[in-house]
Formats: C-alpha cells, structure tokens, sequence
C-alpha cells in the first residue's frame, strides 16, 4: 500500500510534464553563417568571437551572426527570439548602448542576393542595414 501512495504522485507528475506544451527553440536558421557591412570585416568576423573586446576594437561597421549584431560603436544586440513576420523575421533582443540594455524588436528581410536587411529605427535609425553573407 505504502509504495502505491509513492507511486501516484510519480505517474501523476509524469502525465503533467507530457501535457505541458514544449516551447521550441527559436528558429534563427534564416541568419546562415556571418554577415558584414563591410566586407574587409569577415576577415575578423571568421577568427574574432561575437561580441568580443577584441572584434569591437577591430571592425570597422557591424557585423551580423546568429547570436546578434556586434558593432564598433558599442551598440550590440544580443538576439533572444525571433518568429516569422510577412516576408521576412522579427527579432527581439537586448540591445546594448554605453553599457546599458534595453530590449529591442528588429525586422529581418532576406534579399534576392542573399544578403539581409535589418530595421530597427529605436536602435539603429530608419534606414535598414545590408548585411552581405562572408564567404
């Protein structure tokens, strides 16, 4: 009787956890590999770390990669979620500026040529950003 008693509260914690809905992982496959605004900056882009002292000293425009945007002017978003939007993305994440976060939604448009347009008129103005794939 004793171990039936312990048993029920196992079976029942175990049909719970299957009927709970499962968030997938957010889906940034539509950012396939690393991006510039610049093209010199994949040199550094391919051995420099996102977000890194090092990269932030060293590229001269934003660069782009599945974890966010990494700037030389110290604004980088760190990339949380993202979900699809009309013909493109809408990505939320923590964008930094002198050191303090704030949380932004940016809009990701994939071009013909394969390179991606990025809006967010809050952090980086109303003009996109067009970001070419490193090669």
């Amino acid at each position: 009787m004793r171990s039936y008693l312990t048993t029920i509260p196992l079976v029942l914690a175990a049909v719970l956890a299957t009927l709970m809905p499962v968030r997938a992982a957010d889906d940034f496959s539509f950012i396939a590999g690393k991006y510039a605004l610049d093209a010199e900056d994949c040199k550094l882009l391919a051995t420099g770390k996102p977000f890194s002292k090092e990269l932030v000293g060293a590229i001269s425009q934003e660069v782009l990669t599945p974890e966010g945007i990494t700037s030389p002017r110290e604004v980088h978003c760190k990339f949380r979620s993202s979900a699809a939007a009309g013909k493109g993305w809408t990505v939320k994440g923590d964008c930094e500026e002198m050191g303090e976060a704030s949380p932004a939604e940016l809009a990701v448009t994939a071009n013909a040529d394969g390179s991606l347009a990025i809006v967010s008129e809050d952090v980086y103005g109303p003009e996109p950003l067009v970001f070419k794939q490193c090669k």
